[in-house]
């Protein structure tokens, strides 16, 4: 009897090759990734699938962080729609995940400084990876040997004399990275890259040998803050800490650049805000103010003096009226959340991931000052109620179960296999 039954059990390992790719269309792609360590059969049908570029379905943001438990060659995906942690292998050779600082995420790769502060494009579920024009190619940088025979940097200006740093140092000059597309489309790819020392904006296409500095608008002397492209137009739009918004046309010969927005009456609370923008699915564009404030915490020997945490205080929304010319207030994103981040940032309808909470903004640390003078500091990762305007803590990722290391910042990425 006992043979009988298992006689009848079906041989998974057997399934035709071509029901099999079918099949991974449909699944998440850590699943998928999984699947494809199942058999022989298994394989043979992921590398098919691969080989087709056959897209997933919708794939939701998970948190990309180092632990100790990775390992430096390694790093962990945590999905807060199903509460699932993955490892991930670093397949970049000489690129590892500890000696990289992250500034940017878009359609599943990330952008990273090295050690020596140049910057690369990295997908690291495939391990594909491209790198972009040298720190040397900005206008403003030169490199050298110093006195020890150590890369330096000088960095020089119009308005302002010029300095040097060592190599490794020199990656605190990027603050944030916005692609138009996924890499993997060679050329067509954007990366428009806002950096230090006075809040430049520049940009590469993959394959270019330097970067293309856009020329600054010395009107507002506020710095960019943000940028989201525009697949409907072809556009960037790129907010500053005022609220003021401009596009970017980066189509043809010369950059463009065009004034949509002006800027919103400010006040002395707004010292430690950050504006982001956000596409929504309904269309349009909302910004979004992060605020945030220095708080003293228990003296712990994992700190440096002064013993501080920079902690979010406030989360506001508005709603971008172009034809008005005016920001409008909202309460809430009803049933989507929001990501922000060094990630581009998101709002997704939850319906299509079940396990988000609604009107919340899922949010990481991506002070720019905190992040890059403060390594050891603690990070502020979590997910903010915009109703009680309250942060919640991801318990699956906190310790001891699995805790994140501060270097690099954890950051948001959408798992892409293209």
């Amino acid at each position: 009897m006992e043979s009988g039954v298992q006689s009848n059990i079906s041989d998974w390992t057997r399934l035709p090759e071509d029901l099999l790719v079918a099949l991974f269309g449909e699944l998440e792609i850590p699943d998928l990734l999984r699947s494809a360590a199942v058999c022989t059969s298994w394989r043979s049908a992921y590398r098919i699938f691969r080989r087709l570029r056959l897209p997933s379905p919708k794939q939701s943001p998970c948190l990309l962080y180092s632990s100790e438990a990775c390992g430096p060659d390694a790093a962990m995906l945590y999905c807060p729609s199903t509460g699932a942690t993955f490892h991930i292998p670093m397949r970049e050779p000489g690129l590892r995940l500890r000696s990289l600082s992250p500034i940017g995420s878009g359609h599943g790769w990330l952008v990273v400084a090295d050690e020596i502060s140049n910057l690369h494009l990295i997908n690291p579920l495939t391990g594909c990876h491209a790198a972009l024009p040298p720190i040397t190619t900005f206008p403003s940088v030169e490199g050298s040997l110093d006195d020890q025979g150590n890369l330096i940097y000088t960095f020089s200006g119009k308005s302002h004399e010029p300095y040097s740093l060592r190599a490794v140092e020199s990656r605190d000059m990027y603050e944030r990275a916005v692609l138009s597309c996924s890499p993997s489309a060679g050329s067509a790819c954007i990366v428009l890259l806002t950096h230090e020392p006075f809040g430049e904006l520049s940009f590469a296409r993959v394959g270019d040998q330097r970067w293309t500095q856009i020329p600054a608008d010395d009107s507002t002397g506020i710095q960019p803050s943000d940028a989201v492209y525009s697949t409907a137009d072809g556009l960037f739009y790129v907010v500053r800490s005022d609220g003021s918004m401009h596009t970017l046309d980066l189509n043809g010969p010369n950059p463009v650049t065009t004034t949509i927005m002006p800027e919103a009456a400010m006040n002395s609370e707004w010292d430690y805000k950050y504006v982001y923008v956000v596409q929504t699915p309904w269309g349009g564009l909302l910004q979004a103010w992060r605020f945030r404030d220095y708080f003293e915490h228990a003296d712990d020997s994992n700190y440096i003096d002064p013993p501080v945490e920079l902690n979010m205080t406030e989360l506001q929304l508005y709603k971008v009226d172009v034809h008005g010319q005016m920001l409008v207030k909202v309460d809430s994103v009803g049933d989507h959340a929001l990501f922000l981040g060094y990630n581009s940032s998101m709002c997704l309808p939850i319906n299509d991931f079940p396990g988000l909470k609604p009107d919340c903004a899922y949010v990481t640390d991506d002070s720019y000052d905190y992040v890059n003078l403060c390594k050891f500091f603690k990070r502020e990762i979590g997910m903010w109620s915009i109703a009680k305007q309250t942060m919640h803590s991801l318990a699956s990722t906190s310790p001891p179960r699995d805790p994140w290391l501060n270097w690099p910042a954890p950051i948001w990425i959408v798992p892409s296999l293209l």
